[in-house]
């Protein structure tokens, strides 16, 4: 899918990216200071949605629509703009969705989920799912774990937000009270043997961060995360909180309660 935002203000289109990012993650935004080279931008590739600014000096954003509906008659055209005169034209081009400047996230992903074209959104990259129970997904495929106890430790890094856990700390929260004796240890050393190795066989070796006997999730790996996005109130994320955390590990009870108070 290919998603354009056409501005030709420099600061509101970075501003127009970033929310689209944040409202869509793991998609692709491609960004156009000039009208004439989104315009050639389209004659090359189908665009599905296109964000455009309507007043620009290069070219009016109304012209620009109607030249990717030419080139495409099914992309969805979304007006950007600080003026509500224009919403006549917009309809008269059978625009999908008409936002007032500043852009907020919740206008922008009401407008993607209303679309006059429906797209089929990507599920690419890394997809984690903590709210109900623990997921994750490649490209859109659950990743297949031999022990249970090496998704958990998996879970517990996604927990802990990038913070570094060490190897004692991974046993304690495993097994809870029970001595960290040399069987324990050589035992958590196959767990995150497996890890790895699960993790390589869908390319995604380096979401874990193993340096001097601790472990850290890698942030920046993570394409989508509902927990991650909980707490910087994502719609989706806020709207699929049901008070159900991790629900297959006890050890997520503690979490579970933060994230209820938020939502109250």
């Amino acid at each position: 899918m290919n998603i354009i935002a056409v501005d030709d203000e420099r600061l509101a289109l970075k501003t127009l990216e970033k929310t689209v990012a944040q409202v869509m993650p793991g998609t692709n935004v491609y960004t156009f200071l000039s009208p004439f080279e989104a315009w050639a931008f389209a004659r090359d590739n189908q665009v599905d949605i296109a964000f455009l600014d309507i007043q620009m000096g290069e070219m009016n954003g109304l012209v620009l629509a109607k030249h990717l509906k030419e080139e495409y008659s099914k992309t969805n055209i979304i007006f950007v703009t600080g003026y509500a005169q224009y919403k006549s034209d917009a309809m008269d081009l059978r625009a999908s969705g008409y936002l007032k400047k500043p852009v907020q996230p919740k206008r922008v992903l009401e407008e993607i989920e209303n679309l006059r074209n429906p797209v089929q959104l990507p599920d690419t990259g890394i997809r984690i799912q903590c709210f109900g129970n623990f997921e994750i997904f490649v490209e859109g495929k659950p990743v297949p774990f031999r022990r249970s106890k090496s998704k958990e430790i998996l879970a517990y890094l996604v927990d802990r937000r990038g913070a570094a856990v060490s190897r004692k700390e991974l046993a304690a929260v495993l097994w809870e009270d029970e001595p960290y004796s040399r069987t324990l240890q050589s035992y958590l050393t196959v767990l995150l043997a497996e890890l790895k190795n699960a993790l390589q066989a869908v390319g995604a070796q380096d979401l874990i961060v193993a340096q001097r006997g601790s472990y850290a999730v890698n942030l920046a790996r993570i394409g989508y995360c509902d927990a991650y996005q909980f707490t910087e109130w994502d719609h989706r994320a806020v709207n699929a909180y049901y008070g159900e955390y991790m629900s297959n590990y006890s050890w997520g009870e503690a979490s579970m309660a933060r994230f209820w108070k938020d939502k109250m």
